[in-house]
């Protein structure tokens, strides 16, 4: 395989990326000194560091590589409040993007490396506790003459750079025009039909006259009728004959458009050989990368969208999956350890597999590690699927210490986000012979294959990615299970909703069958009126005017005008509350006695009022009963009470602070089991140690304060 120096288009790419993420830090670190949490805004910065880092390895350029690595630490220091936000500090990694970007191939005047050193220097001297922190400074050569446009025309080849916004647009014309041609084909059908009813009935009359004359100018009428009748349909004939050629070229000019926008997947895989032969060199080990299916193509967003995504598995199949050679030796397997990446076509997807030979996952080196980072509970027996998904949940790693590609928590969760923003999903399957992710990606984003089914009067499209499988529900074995019903699928039981109920469709409908569904780490099926096929559809979004509805994605215009949206399953898996009252509601509709389900019951003692009903309607509106207390001794009051299924608590407050309540929790019989979330702002690790000393299940900073993680922590110590 050529390398970079012999591929411009490669390199061109990687490049693009990288000035991309660079662009992206220094916009937010110019926002970074008057943002009122700066915090939040270091987050995104170090994942756009981590970006660059990856993609400096890539390249091979190893000393922007040690920069963007020392930026990255500086970042982090500031992520957890070790070093507060300084303007040295953020001079110095200014200082760095412009390094980083002056240093990258193609540049007429190029960084020098000892420029890099000096950074990378500087930011490690800063995290020592330097300040203020002197910033290298590098100023390049002006070149005596610039370039001209004529020069500039005269190197530019036969090819033209469009942008993909250009490109995207392009397909939406076409989807309209592919909508106008459908709707002159169904008026045309129309006319025909009419035509060739007006043409019997007109004959019907000739006959009649036969026998009954009319008039002669009543006789002259009714034959130029006729002959107006004829020339009608031949011109609705040959109306649909001109429709069905428009529809086809446009298809061609459809696919001409989208084809400019797909690119080989090798584009991104191209640098993976060495990335893996660094990281094994770092590492001790032997391994090797075999690349399959590097010509499958795929929309350039798409491949660009997972890039990151891919890199970070095939650097996690190195690190965590691959043995040592001593280690393989000793088990009998060959000393050099197989890393694959492989992509294939399947249908409206492609499927992207990154599959190592090591040993699998450890279960039980796994429960420990998320036990003891209070991902899980001390007693959980979790095991299969449902413990790997503790795998991807934010900021869990396995590392024991952090090194440059592992310990910092940037990990699967990116892997799943970025995945499942395109539409696809993410699959995880582990044994005692290796281990594989699988990305199911959709070819575009452009046009979207979609299942269309029916939910009342009405009709929705369910992007085909995301579907696992359709059944009818009149061969099905459905049942109760705890008072909900279930569908059991290959010999697994499902959980049955009802899609019309979650979507507010209203009136009486009788489900006939069922779509499966993956969310994360398990499989849902949910029930719809009837399925009317597949359809390729190019999908819009609402408009400002509309905005963004819970749940609807997009929407198209179907031929007979009709407006069909499209239903984001993946946020529709996420509604636990939608899925409860789903549940219940197809039920209902059968007729089968349901027991009222009790909502979990989660007690917030918080002193700040605003706070308080910030998080009370957080919580309610994540499906969940919650009370208040004022303070920590209005909170011990309610143990007297039944248990709550978990307690959220602030730390300083009037009376009796968290950590006190949270012991006298673990001493009040009946609530000994009971988890208790601490959230507060104090940081430091003597205050999380003192919350998890006192019985804290989990602790959470309201300097970093991000909804979905609050209401994904509670449910998953609630257990739904």
């Amino acid at each position: 395989m050529a390398g970079w120096a012999d591929d411009p288009e490669l390199l061109a790419t990687f490049r693009a990326e990288v000035e991309e993420r660079v662009a992206s830090l220094q916009a937010g670190l110019l926002a970074l000194e008057a943002h009122p949490s700066p915090r939040q805004v270091v987050v995104s910065l170090f994942r756009d560091a981590h970006t660059v880092k990856g993609s400096a390895r890539m390249l091979g350029l190893s000393e922007v590589l040690a920069v963007a690595h020392s930026a990255e630490d500086l970042l982090g220091a500031l992520r957890d409040g070790r070093l507060p936000v300084r303007r040295d500090l953020v001079d110095l990694l200014l200082a760095s993007c412009d390094g980083i970007s002056g240093a990258l191939p193609g540049v007429d005047d190029p960084v020098p490396d000892e420029h890099l050193h000096s950074l990378a220097d500087a930011m490690g001297r800063a995290l020592s506790g330097e300040e203020p922190v002197v910033v290298p400074i590098w100023t390049p050569v002006i070149p005596e003459d610039d370039e001209t446009v004529d020069d500039a025309l005269r190197r530019g080849g036969d090819s033209v750079r469009v942008t993909t916004a250009k490109v995207y647009e392009l397909i939406d014309v076409v989807g309209e025009a592919e909508l106008d041609a459908r709707r002159l084909e169904r008026a045309s059908t129309t006319i025909e039909s009419v035509a060739s009813d007006t043409t019997r009935w007109l004959r019907t009359l000739r006959d009649a006259v036969v026998t009954h004359p009319l008039p002669d100018d009543a006789q002259q009428a009714l034959t130029r009728l006729i002959a107006a009748d004829d020339q009608m349909l031949a011109a609705a004939r040959e109306l649909r004959e001109l429709t069905d050629d428009a529809q086809s070229r446009l298809s061609q000019v459809r696919d001409g458009a989208m084809g400019l926008a797909m690119v080989p997947v090798r584009r991104v895989v191209a640098g993976l050989p060495r990335v893996v032969r660094d990281l094994a060199t770092a590492t001790g080990k032997d391994v090797r990368l075999v690349l399959q299916g590097q010509d499958v193509e795929l929309d350039k967003q798409v491949l660009d969208g997972v890039s990151d995504a891919l890199k970070h598995l095939v650097v996690n199949a190195v690190d965590h999956g691959c043995e040592s050679v001593a280690e393989r030796v000793a088990a009998g397997k060959p000393a050099q350890s197989t890393v694959t990446v492989t992509a294939r076509a399947a249908g409206g997807t492609v499927v992207i597999e990154v599959t190592d030979d090591g040993v699998g996952i450890d279960e039980e080196a796994l429960r420990a590690k998320a036990i003891a980072r209070g991902a899980l509970l001390p007693d959980s027996a979790l095991s299969g699927q449902a413990l790997y998904s503790v795998l991807f949940m934010p900021g869990f790693t396995t590392a024991d210490e952090v090194t440059e590609t592992s310990g910092r928590g940037v990990g699967l969760d990116v892997v799943r986000s970025a995945v499942e923003a395109l539409g696809g999903l993410v699959e995880l399957r582990s044994s005692s012979e290796g281990t594989t992710f699988s990305l199911t990606l959709p070819v575009t984003l452009g046009v979207l294959r979609c299942l269309m089914t029916r939910l009342g009067d009405e009709r929705f499209a369910l992007p085909v990615p995301g579907i696992v499988e359709s059944l009818s529900l009149k061969n099905a074995v459905v049942h109760s299970l705890a008072g909900n019903p279930v569908v059991v699928r290959h010999g697994e039981t499902l959980p049955l909703l009802d899609l019309g109920h979650a979507l507010g469709v209203a009136g009486k409908r009788e489900p006939t069958a069922a779509i499966v569904v993956r969310h994360g780490d398990r499989q849902v099926a949910w029930a719809v009126d009837a399925l009317d096929g597949e359809r390729e559809l190019v999908v819009k979004d609402l408009g400002a005017f509309l905005g963004r509805p819970p749940v609807i994605s997009g929407a198209t215009i179907d031929g007979d005008g009709s407006v069909v949206c499209l239903v984001d399953l993946r946020e529709l898996g996420d509604d636990s509350k939608q899925r409860t009252s789903a549940s219940s509601s197809l039920f209902a509709a059968e007729g089968t006695d349901v027991p009222s389900q009790r909502r979990p019951r989660v007690l917030v003692v918080e002193d700040s009022v605003g706070v308080r009903e910030l998080e009370r309607a957080i919580l309610e509106s994540a499906g969940y009963d919650v009370v208040t207390a004022v303070d920590g001794t209005d909170g011990a009051s309610r143990l007297g009470d039944d248990p709550a299924d978990l307690v959220l608590s602030d730390v300083e407050m009037p009376g009796m602070d968290g950590y006190t309540l949270t012991r006298t929790i673990r001493r009040t019989r009946g609530w000994e089991q009971v988890p208790v979330v601490i959230m507060t702002s104090r940081g430091s690790d003597e205050d999380q140690k003192a919350g998890l000393d006192a019985g804290a299940s989990a602790y959470l900073l309201k300097t970093e304060f991000d909804q979905e993680e609050l209401v994904e922590t509670v449910r998953r110590l609630v257990g739904r």
